[in-house]
């Protein structure tokens, strides 16, 4: 185990890496003028300046996110007014840093840690660079960070922690629920996640209620159910073509209630009804096959990994939501493939980071191009789409492997 100094002159480069892609990030904002990737967190503090005294967004107030998500956001504010003369975006990039600093030296725990922990590390450096300024300026970085502070605490024997952890993520951004199903099928005290996940939860929900909550604490659900059909969502290449092509009433469009960039077009509102459902079946697929491999004898974290990325690929793919940042959500099942030395991890890394470096290109580089429907911008969404799709399937196909054998070789495995 390496003594103190060398363990601290091993972690210095990843921690100055770790400030330097967060600055960087922050310094390049004005590159993409109109754009403006990182308008959401200034939306977040108007969120907190206009809400008024007696209420509270989630709790009291209707609101797109579950209320939890607003612990980060007053966190950045604060910060903000402390450090930054009150800028909002420079209290949460700062917050940020100091959050996926202290994840990644967790992960190589704090320069103890072998090789591969280091290159899960790298690899996430190079992920949040790659993806740009989505990676760091919205909610699902913090859900992100929650759920990777759950996979390590799972790779050190903490079941309960994950967990925790997991949930706590889910109620900031839904997608952890992938990593809480992962870890359900994996390992064989169900009751228990089942039950410390509904503890988690019921502490949280009561939080809400002591604080006057009231159903809008709910809210999140139905306001997300009404949402369309996103220009970037996978699904959404078929009326994106369409419109290029010159099909009648096929367009883009601003939703004013989301605030968001919308597909108009014939039977939209149709396929964007059936969208959840197919998300729901995807799940229930990914469910089977990771019991399958438990009942084959397959170990915990092969299971575990494999599950989690075929379950976020399954939010992403089958979404009608298709936000940039949902990428980053990649990174946590990556990382857990990297650390636990799953056969395929490389494949993922370099898969991921691919994701990563065109969905930067469409958003912010090409998107102005994209809402002009120009060639460039909808030939990389559609490429990158396509390799979201032969993703999944690659997990899928890794997936079902594990049970062809009890130590899953030649599947995701060791």
């Amino acid at each position: 185990m390496p003594t103190k100094p060398i363990a601290l002159v091993k972690t210095f480069p990843l921690v100055v890496g770790s400030i330097a892609v967060h600055s960087l990030l922050l310094m390049l904002l004005p590159l993409w003028g109109e754009v403006s990737p990182m308008a959401d967190v200034s939306l977040y503090g108007w969120w907190l300046d206009t809400t008024p005294g007696f209420e509270v967004l989630g709790i009291s107030r209707d609101w797109v996110y579950p209320f939890p998500a607003l612990i980060p956001m007053v966190l950045a504010k604060v910060l903000g007014l402390l450090l930054a003369g009150g800028n909002v975006l420079t209290g949460w990039i700062l917050l940020l840093t100091v959050i996926d600093t202290m994840a990644i030296l967790t992960l190589v725990q704090f320069g103890r840690s072998g090789r591969q922990r280091f290159t899960a590390a790298w690899f996430w450096l190079a992920f949040i660079f790659l993806l740009g300024p989505v990676a760091i300026a919205r909610i699902d970085a913090v859900a992100t960070a929650v759920a990777l502070f759950g996979v390590l605490a799972l790779s050190a024997g903490r079941i309960r922690s994950a967990v925790i952890l997991f949930t706590f993520g889910a109620w900031i951004k839904i997608w952890p629920i992938a990593t809480a199903l992962a870890v359900f099928v994996a390992d064989k005290a169900r009751k228990m996640i089942v039950l410390l996940g509904i503890a988690t939860s019921a502490t949280i929900l009561a939080a809400g209620w002591a604080l006057g909550g009231d159903a809008s604490m709910f809210s999140f659900f139905t306001m997300q159910g009404n949402r369309g059909i996103q220009v970037e969502a996978p699904i959404a290449t078929i009326w994106l073509w369409a419109s290029k092509l010159g099909v009648p009433d096929t367009y883009i469009y601003f939703d004013q209630v989301m605030l968001t960039n919308q597909m108009h077009g014939q039977n939209v509102e149709l396929i964007a009804s059936l969208m959840n459902p197919a998300m729901l079946v995807a799940f229930l697929i990914t469910a089977g096959l990771a019991f399958k491999a438990y009942r084959a004898g397959v170990d915990r974290n092969s299971i575990f990994a494999a599950t989690a990325l075929t379950a976020v690929l399954d939010l992403i793919v089958f979404n009608k939501v298709g936000s940039p940042q949902f990428q980053g959500w990649l990174a946590v099942p990556i990382i857990a493939l990297i650390i636990f030395k799953q056969h395929g991890w490389r494949f993922a890394t370099i898969t991921g980071l691919t994701l990563a470096f065109l969905t930067n290109l469409i958003y912010p580089v090409f998107y102005l191009d994209l809402m002009g429907m120009g060639w460039t911008s909808i030939g990389l969404l559609t490429v990158r789409n396509l390799l979201l799709i032969g993703f999944l399937v690659w997990a899928n196909i890794k997936l079902s492997g594990l049970s062809k054998s009890k130590t899953g070789e030649g599947a995701i495995s060791r």
